[in-house]
């Protein structure tokens, strides 16, 4: 059975909504400090997607000419760099609403659902590039980059429809962290209900 993220995305969004809309943090005297790294993660989660697109839009899965993949770039120092900076942008959104619970169980969950996902991948792409790919497999960190092995080409080819798309979605991570940052705030003030108040 193909394991399908989007699924989890789903469930786990639903339960970290409600969540999120019905606690408070014990911590909230360190609200403004959670804030700052907070939109600094996600500042570097968008800019990271956005670079990640630059490389693979549209060519994740035929790569540059249906017979190669991308191995150049961001994708030089880790395999998977549009999950690394989603990783780095949901902590970031998660860092807003000042739990660091819900940032632990957030990373958690995360890493687990996108180890089985990143999985599924290797294995359609080890048997649709074969050797060469399997090399890259073994050479290049799966997720958490190594920045020394950077390298790229004097040439890239842009697609910009995907671009376009990656940038529109900029706008809904922040749009979310928004949504997030003006619950929280609201709670802080006593305007919105707090259930349950945790660290």
């Amino acid at each position: 059975m193909r394991f399908n993220r989007m699924i989890w995305q789903w469930i786990f969004g639903i339960i970290f909504l409600m969540w999120i809309l019905f606690s408070g943090n014990k911590l909230y005297y360190m609200q403004n400090i959670f804030n700052i790294i907070g939109l600094l993660l996600l500042f570097i989660g968008i800019l990271g997607r956005i670079y990640s697109t630059l490389y693979i839009g549209g060519m994740k899965n035929s790569g540059n000419d249906g017979t190669s993949f991308v191995n150049d770039g961001i994708y030089s120092v880790c395999r998977n760099p549009l999950y690394f900076f989603s990783f780095v942008g949901l902590i970031g959104v998660l860092f807003l609403k000042g739990q660091i619970i819900l940032i632990i169980i957030g990373a958690v969950l995360f890493l687990v659902i996108y180890h089985f996902t990143i999985l599924g991948e290797e294995k359609f792409l080890s048997d649709k590039f074969g050797e060469s790919y399997k090399i890259f497999l073994k050479s290049t960190p799966r997720f958490f980059p190594n920045f020394s092995k950077f390298r790229y080409s004097e040439r890239l080819e842009i697609r910009p429809f995907f671009l376009h798309k990656e940038i529109k979605r900029a706008f809904v991570w922040i749009l979310g962290a928004f949504i997030i940052y003006c619950i929280t705030y609201l709670q802080n003030l006593g305007i919105l209900p707090v259930f349950i108040n945790v660290y």
